[in-house]
């Protein structure tokens, strides 16, 4: 039986600007959206065909909650 090994995502915080790849600065599509549910969080695919990173976008307000900040 294969098993396979499940990283979690990168997070980054939501800005006003359109979300681009922090790796190789292409603009990024959004592939999930958990906006609705507590986590009001987003998963996004580079739409770089040599990239395709995905990573998570997080509302600011919640990752710093989240962390203890505020």
């Amino acid at each position: 039986m294969r098993q396979f090994k499940i990283k979690p995502l990168e997070t980054f915080l939501m800005n006003d600007q359109p979300f681009t790849c922090p790796h190789c600065g292409s603009r990024c599509e959004q592939i999930a959206d958990f906006y609705h549910t507590n986590a009001k969080t987003f998963i996004q695919e580079c739409l770089n065909k040599k990239c395709k990173f995905i990573c998570n976008e997080e509302e600011d307000e919640y990752f710093l909650k989240l962390w203890g900040v505020i």
